[in-house]
């Protein structure tokens, strides 16, 4: 009887706990959202640490549940460091986590997809940050992360990864 109690207890306070993370009328709602940013990326590495860039992305997709989108997305990245200007144009999958539901909330997100261009190859792009409410539609966003772009320059014969820290500001809607 007491291991039933237990269980009882054990799968109230689940599905409470499951209702309120996914569930309440709290954080984001679920529908259309997309995401407009500015970001300044310091190159490390072999490659990336001589090519610094800036970039505008956008992307637009689902809202599934309060802490969870889906979406995908474009930009465009401009390299530069003195002597070479290069360009890209990552397409890519957007997944995020907006992890409270709060006005003020960190989230985590990943993007992945292929950059086109001069600089082609695989995108891949982590990042942490906070949004912050400014209405009930919109959010501003300020983040960090690290990109590995993968990048076959005319000088290599191979395909070397061009990455970067990357700074981001920006806005959903």
């Amino acid at each position: 009887m007491k291991n039933l109690i237990m269980f009882i207890a054990l799968v109230f306070l689940s599905s409470t706990t499951a209702s309120a993370i996914y569930f309440d009328d709290e954080g984001v709602p679920q529908g259309y959202r997309g995401f407009a940013d500015l970001s300044y990326t310091l190159g490390v590495g072999d490659l990336g640490k001589n090519h610094d860039r800036i970039g505008i992305m956008t992307s637009h997709g689902y809202q599934i549940a309060p802490q969870f989108y889906a979406g995908l997305g474009v930009g465009f990245n401009y390299y530069f460091n003195g002597h070479d200007e290069l360009c890209s144009l990552p397409v890519f999958a957007h997944i995020r986590s907006d992890i409270l539901n709060n006005e003020i909330t960190p989230f985590v997100e990943l993007r992945v997809g292929y950059s086109l261009i001069d600089v082609k190859g695989v995108y891949v792009n982590p990042s942490i940050g906070c949004r912050f409410e400014l209405t009930d539609d919109i959010g501003l966003n300020v983040g960090v992360g690290y990109t590995m772009q993968q990048a076959e320059f005319v000088h290599y014969s191979e395909k070397k990864n061009c990455g970067g820290i990357d700074f981001r500001v920006g806005i959903d809607f």
